[in-house]
């Protein structure tokens, strides 16, 4: 359950940094580089998450995403649901290159 929790704040916390990408363009390229690169790690956390969901024993039968099993009571969006969602749009928006480049930023100050 805890982790479904993690995973739902990740996810917002996501498309509030897509929605924030898209109605302000940082003055400084530099950034835009680390908001990119913001996005890219919290998707990957969002995806590492999603991912130990499916290694806990209490989800030992649901190793797979079966977005159209839903649990019995809360949450009503399952995590997988949810995920498959977001990555949809992900796909949309991001190469996978870009997922699996590891950025790297350093602080100029």
């Amino acid at each position: 359950m805890h982790l479904d929790v993690l995973h739902a704040h990740l996810t917002v916390l996501h498309q509030l940094l897509d929605q924030l990408a898209e109605s302000a363009r940082p003055p400084h390229p530099a950034a835009g580089r680390h908001l990119a690169a913001a996005h890219t790690r919290l998707w990957q956390a969002t995806a590492a998450v999603h991912d130990a969901f499916h290694l806990l024993p209490a989800s030992a039968d649901a190793t797979e995403c079966h977005p159209e099993r839903l649990p019995e009571g809360p949450p009503v969006l399952t995590i997988c649901q949810r995920h498959l969602a977001a990555g949809h749009i992900v796909r949309r928006k991001t190469t996978p290159t870009d997922l699996n480049r590891t950025h790297t930023t350093a602080c100029v100050r």
